[in-house]
């Protein structure tokens, strides 16, 4: 709750103001024993003392302008502090007030007359205070045109920071490097002002990288689309953008551009985003782009122009299929069909029957799983080498929650007739992918909305898949016997 404004008088002033006010109420306490003293016409005395209590009174207003309605109810209504020069000027322009009220209305004098007698003055001074008047008359400018706010992070020429006190004279500014930089108000009448604050506090940030001549564009869109959304606490405004900007002589240039909310997070942001891009491009088997030279000494793998992953490496990488022999790896690999998604599209519906494991080659996947442990949903997400559809895929029961795209992704679907054939062919893989399936299911899932959510999902003893895989097993033989 805000704090209520509560004025502080002045009280030296305002005893002041009483005790002269007395004076001129009674006027045989001061000014008739002055002028007998002193011989100095009484009208002149009461004069005096009547400039006196005025000038007290201007005073007193513009303490109260300046301290108490300006840097004080306004200041806590904007939630703000605001610059000292609306202050200074506001109460200048008070005293200026009441001087001229006790120049004509108390001495009688012609204020005309004194701005035309004072103006050669005025023009000499002028002169030689012109540095002085061009500062004051800049932040003036400065205030009125609103191009910054104290607590704005501002760009001054090569100084960056943020502003913490505008003046008449100057600015100060806060460095990124904890330094203060005082800027004369007369600098900035020329200077290029960049305000980050304004219109909000959102920056676009920009990372490039490069690749590797045989990562297809379209596979280099998709898995650093999806190291940008996957990565963990960046607020993106934006979607975010990725374009091939340069040839070079070691692969193709790549240029990242995403927006953030706060332009404060931007140095974490780019820490979690580059984190989340190499995590991904590990995942998939593809690495930065650095100066090197082949020797071929045996004949190389024939490269196609549109290939996204090597389908083996993937299946060597997923968890699913880990240690197993290579022969099997590749016959499972030969198996897998190609799934390519826009950004966005369903791969499985709720409720689906479609008895397949899907492998994620590139991008990332999400699935809107129910909770467990209350009503409402959790959102998993899925990069590339991990799998998902195991209930389907092992029970042939329908899938419980709808699977889509996040990014453009690359999906390979094993199919559970396949799987059976191979299970026939190498029925003593079961006891090794019964141990991998038994692993806990929060150790194949990533980017989690809610990990307690998963954590609650109960785990399987290995000899309950060795018992689903023995029946994937039996079920292609019935259907090979059933065949013949």
């Amino acid at each position: 709750m805000r704090a209520r404004f509560v004025p502080r008088p002045p009280l030296t002033l305002i005893l002041s103001f009483l005790a002269v006010s007395g004076l001129l109420m009674f006027e045989d306490l001061f000014a008739r024993p002055f002028t007998f003293l002193t011989g100095i016409n009484f009208e002149a005395v009461r004069r005096g003392e009547t400039a006196l209590l005025l000038g007290i009174a201007a005073l007193l207003i513009a303490r109260f302008v300046r301290r108490d309605l300006i840097h004080g109810l306004l200041e806590q209504r904007a939630g703000k502090a605001l610059p000292h020069l609306i202050g200074d000027v506001a109460s200048l322009s008070v005293l200026v007030v009441g001087g001229a009220v006790i120049m004509t209305g108390v001495y009688g004098w012609d204020i005309g007359a004194v701005v035309a007698a004072g103006g050669l003055s005025l023009a000499i001074l002028g002169l030689a205070l012109k540095d002085v008047i061009l500062a004051v008359f800049n932040g003036a400018a400065l205030n009125v045109e609103n191009a910054f706010m104290v607590g704005d992070r501002v760009k001054i020429g090569e100084v960056d920071g943020t502003v913490v006190q505008s003046t008449w004279r100057s600015t100060t500014i806060l460095t990124k490097a904890r330094r203060l930089v005082t800027i004369p108000n007369v600098a900035l009448g020329t200077a290029s002002i960049t305000n980050f604050d304004r219109p909000n506090k959102s920056e676009q940030r920009i990372l490039e990288i490069c690749l590797d001549y045989d990562v297809t564009a379209e596979s280099a869109e998709r898995i650093l689309l999806a190291g940008v959304i996957g990565a963990a606490g960046v607020s993106l405004v934006d979607a975010p953008r990725v374009h091939a900007i340069r040839l070079d002589r070691d692969g193709v240039l790549y240029a990242i551009r995403y927006v953030i909310a706060d332009h404060d997070q931007g140095l974490s942001s780019d820490h979690a985003v580059i984190k989340s891009i190499l995590a991904h491009l590990r995942d998939a088997g593809i690495g930065v782009a650095y100066p090197k030279q082949e020797v071929v000494t045996a004949e190389r793998r024939i490269r196609v122009a549109d290939r996204t992953v090597d389908r083996r490496v993937l299946v060597q990488q997923c968890g699913l299929f880990r240690g197993l022999p290579s022969a099997v790896q590749a016959r499972i690999a030969d198996t897998l069909i190609e799934q390519k998604l826009q950004a966005g599209a369903s791969l499985i519906a709720a409720g689906a029957v479609r008895p397949s494991l899907f492998i994620v080659g590139e991008g990332l996947m999400k699935r809107l799983r129910a909770r467990p442990d209350r009503p409402g949903f959790v959102e998993e997400r899925y990069v590339a080498t991990q799998a998902f559809g195991r209930r389907a895929f092992l029970s042939g029961l329908p899938h419980p929650a709808p699977i889509s795209a996040v990014t453009q992704s690359l999906v390979f679907e094993l199919t559970r007739a396949a799987f059976a054939r191979i299970l026939a062919e190498h029925p003593e893989i079961k006891t090794l992918l019964a141990a991998n399936l038994a692993r806990s299911p929060t150790l194949e899932i990533t980017h989690a909305t809610d990990v307690s959510a998963l954590e609650a999902r109960a785990e399987r003893p290995a000899a309950f898949y060795l018992g689903l895989l023995d029946s994937i097993a039996s079920t292609e033989a019935n259907t090979v016997e059933h065949s013949t």
